[in-house]
C-alpha cells in the first residue's frame, strides 16, 4: 500500500486539534526548508559572480560632458494641476 495513503488515513483518524498541530508543524518545516535552500543557493551564487553597479554619473559625464542639467521634476510638478 502507498505510504502517503497510510499517512493520510492515520491523520484522518486523529482529533481535529492534533491534525491542526501537525499541519502547523508541517507548514513551518516546509517554510524553514525552503528558506534554508534559498539561503544555500544565494550563498553559492555569491562566490561565483561579482555584481557591479553602473556608474551613472560617469555615464552622464561621458554623454553630456560637464553641462549642468536642470532638474525637470519641480518644473513638471509646477505645471500639474492638483
Amino acid at each position: 500500500m502507498n505510504r502517503v495513503l497510510e499517512i493520510e488515513q492515520a491523520l484522518r483518524q486523529l482529533p481535529s486539534q492534533e491534525r491542526l498541530k501537525i499541519a502547523r508543524w508541517l507548514l513551518e518545516d516546509l517554510h524553514e526548508g525552503s528558506l534554508a535552500s534559498a539561503a544555500a543557493k544565494c550563498a553559492g551564487d555569491k562566490g561565483e559572480r561579482n555584481l557591479s553597479l553602473q556608474d551613472y554619473s560617469a555615464r552622464r559625464r561621458r554623454i553630456f560632458g560637464n553641462k549642468v542639467l536642470p532638474n525637470m521634476v519641480p518644473a513638471a510638478r509646477a505645471e500639474d494641476r492638483w
